[in-house]
């Protein structure tokens, strides 16, 4: 989807380590069942923020990052139309694939980066305000349903949706069981606060493309510290106007794009130093980066896959079981190398693609 010129961008180092350090993450979340690690820092909760949270709204702000890298090389030698069809037809593709894999679990990564990006892609080519002002009209327009209608209570699990108070709209939709009984990420609904985030993406691209570590640090820096701020300040109750909005994905209510995409600004100003300053190089993040969404979907048919899923689990506990029975406080480390191993595996699976050229574009 981003075929090189002799105009394209410059590619960023800290922009393709931040993309693979969040393959990393994702990972670290997915596997952690696994091999039996419980840490409450890798799960996700219904009433308040852990560092499992931020690993999706960083590969979210990743995506509008090479998104809009994508749009200005492709753009220049294939034209505004032919482009825009090209990310549709991608994005669309997405769906499809998180509708194969997420049956029984729909709103999860795949989906939300599908249908955010599709809401995205009439905006990719517009200024960095217009954009701004799309970004926020989704998340205020999700925030409203929340708020004035039932799908409020029922993403916050107050209320269930029955055929009483289910809206007209949705009786007419097929596969209610799937598309409603799941309650993460903001729900059917939630790609519009996730596309918030990765509009804001868009515009992070357009402040590192310049090289000017003064803008990029100025700008990194106040959005990502107002962006917090602003989170914050909105999760807190305010008296009779409203109670506690909980910074948390299962609601996706303004606190949580506020206060996640300003740790996305800030997290790619620490990437900027490190790498594009600093010329550090994390091992691995790199090649994972190359190949991102497809050892994404790689790891998810193999932890939503009853059969591989089952083998890594046995085989860990023939290896672990012993070791714990013998000394109960190796249970955590040895659980942290298991994930650790099995992502080294996914890890070399992406250095030989990259070595030998394959890049596999979902």
């Amino acid at each position: 989807m981003s075929p090189t010129t002799l105009n394209a961008p410059n590619r960023l180092l800290s922009i393709d380590q931040l993309r693979g350090y969040a393959i990393f993450g994702m990972i670290l979340v997915n596997s952690k069942g696994m091999f039996g690690v419980k840490i409450e820092q890798l799960s996700h909760f219904k009433d308040h923020f852990t560092y499992a949270d931020t690993i999706a709204p960083i590969f979210m702000f990743v995506v509008g990052i090479s998104m809009r890298l994508s749009w200005l090389r492709r753009s220049e030698v294939t034209g505004i139309t032919a482009t825009r069809i090209a990310m549709v037809k991608r994005f669309t593709t997405l769906v499809l694939i998180a509708f194969v894999i997420y049956m029984g679990w729909l709103w999860d990564a795949l989906m939300d980066i599908g249908l955010a990006g599709l809401l995205a892609v009439m905006f990719i080519d517009k200024s960095p305000k217009v954009r701004a002002i799309a970004a926020c009209s989704m998340a205020l327009l999700y925030q409203a349903l929340v708020s004035f209608t039932v799908y409020g209570p029922w993403i916050m699990r107050t209320g269930d949706l029955t055929d009483e108070n289910l809206p007209y709209l949705f009786k007419w939709i097929p596969y209610q069981s799937t598309l409603f009984d799941v309650r993460i990420n903001g729900g059917p609904f939630g790609p519009l606060s996730w596309c918030f985030i990765l509009l804001l993406g868009t515009i992070a691209y357009d402040i590192m493309k310049s090289n000017d570590r003064q803008r990029i640090v100025t700008y990194c820096l106040s959005l990502g510290i107002g962006l917090c701020a602003a989170g914050w300040a909105l999760s807190m109750p305010w008296g009779d106007v409203k109670p506690l909005w909980p910074i948390t994905a299962y609601h996706m209510t303004l606190p949580f794009p506020l206060w996640s995409t300003g740790l996305c600004f800030l997290t790619l100003l620490a990437f900027y130093f490190l790498c594009d300053v600093g010329g550090i190089r994390i091992p691995t993040f790199t090649s994972v980066s190359m190949n991102a969404l497809f050892i994404y979907i790689v790891q998810c048919v193999i932890s939503e896959t009853e059969a591989p899923k089952e083998i890594i689990t046995k085989s860990f506990e023939w290896i672990q079981k012993p070791l714990v029975e013998s000394n109960p406080s190796l249970d955590v480390p040895l659980g942290i190398c298991g994930i650790l191993a099995y992502y080294g595996l996914l890890a070399a699976l992406a250095y030989v693609l990259h070595r030998k050229k394959i890049y596999i574009k979902v």
